[in-house]
């Protein structure tokens, strides 16, 4: 297990014993947070954040450049403790190697594409009543972790640490293989839902993501250690949209 993934779950930890103190807090409230929602159907997902590699020529946070990341997808709420989301998830991702020699400092940048599916499951039940208050009323904060399995599509371009920015007139080394390309990756993590209401929700969320390749970097494997594969972790803000379907024949005044 790497650094970056210890990182990854210290933070996370944090965020859920956050979520506990929250809705604690919450459940103090003199006032109840009532829905006339099922916690079941559609849910549309967005979400934007930062991306951080763990690759060969780099594998802790200080000689990563981290990069934007963006999502877009949906969630399918089976039950109020199991979904299905499939989402697809754009990361630039670049980082600079650290070695004593300046003139083999490289760097790279990396498109990177990716399509998954995962299984959503709730650490808690999105219902906070009991008895007949349990149908109307929702838990403000809900944790859960996803993990799952897809591909990435990708684009590495590597270069010389000392031309900084990559731009179209700078020198770049020559690819290390045939791009762009695919590799299967499998994503794992979790976050924390907030309920706005019964159409928002907002979700901070941690995920790593362990794939097939060894290019990311655009540098294969090294003599020494040739079963290590680039991995990468990608922190985000999500906003989870329900869409709320009246029911025209009640809503009539008669």
């Amino acid at each position: 297990m790497n650094r970056n993934l210890y990182y990854f779950i210290f933070i996370f930890s944090i965020f859920l014993s956050c979520s506990f103190d929250a809705s604690a807090q919450y459940r103090n409230k003199s006032r109840s947070h009532t829905s006339n929602m099922q916690e079941r159907g559609v849910v549309v997902v967005v979400g934007a954040g930062i991306a951080a590699i763990k690759s060969d020529i780099c594998g802790s946070w200080g000689c990563n450049n981290f990069g934007p990341s963006a999502s877009v997808g949906a969630l399918y709420k089976l039950t109020p403790y199991l979904g299905f989301s499939g989402n697809i998830d754009y990361m630039r991702l670049g980082a600079t190697e650290k070695v004593p020699n300046p003139d083999l400092n490289i760097a790279f940048e990396s498109e990177v594409l990716q399509f998954s599916g995962s299984i959503v499951l709730n650490l808690l039940d999105s219902y906070a009543g009991a008895g007949n208050y349990r149908s109307s009323r929702k838990r403000f904060v809900v944790p859960y972790v996803r993990a799952g399995i897809g591909a990435v599509y990708y684009t590495a371009t590597s270069f010389p640490r000392q031309y900084g920015e990559l731009d179209d007139s700078q020198t770049t080394y020559d690819p290390e293989r045939e791009y762009p390309a695919f590799a299967a990756v499998i994503p794992f993590g979790g976050g924390l839902r907030f309920r706005v209401n019964d159409e928002f929700s907002i979700a901070p969320e941690l995920m790593y993501q362990i794939t097939s390749t060894d290019f990311l970097d655009n540098i294969g494997p090294r003599i020494g250690d040739p079963n290590t594969k680039d991995h990468f972790g990608v922190a985000s803000i999500k906003l989870q949209y329900t869409p709320v379907i009246k029911n025209k024949i009640f809503s009539k005044k008669r």
